[in-house]
């Protein structure tokens, strides 16, 4: 799993959402739609989890929207952080995804249902 080290602002914390620079993060790798990551504010050392919502490619750098979800702890993004261990056993990680991929989920069948209402 990645993390992401940013500031986040007033703005960002209200809508929930970031845009954040493959190349200002010096990521190793591509990030895929639907990866968690862990959002770090330095300046607030404050931990949250975070989806990656949508991508957009350009010639020399990709830039990604997150998602961000629950805030959580430092101890908790560096069980985050550790390769997974496939023991059978599910982990407050797992029970974030589900969460929020259940809210994903329930906004986007509120979306349909308000687009149908519409015509």
């Amino acid at each position: 799993m990645e993390q992401i080290v940013v500031a986040l602002s007033p703005f960002t914390r209200r809508c929930r959402s970031l845009l954040v620079s493959h190349v200002e993060q010096g990521l190793l790798r591509g990030l895929e739609p639907g990866e968690h990551v862990v959002v770090h504010d330095p300046e607030a050392d404050e931990h949250f989890t975070a989806v990656v919502a949508d991508l957009d490619f350009e010639l020399a750098d990709t830039t990604y929207r997150l998602e961000l979800g629950t805030r959580i702890t430092e101890t908790e993004a560096d069980e985050w952080l550790e390769p997974p261990i496939d023991d059978g056993r599910l982990t407050t990680q797992d029970i974030v995804a589900l969460l929020e991929q259940l809210r994903r989920s329930e906004r986007d069948v509120s979306a349909a249902l308000a687009e149908l209402r519409a015509h």
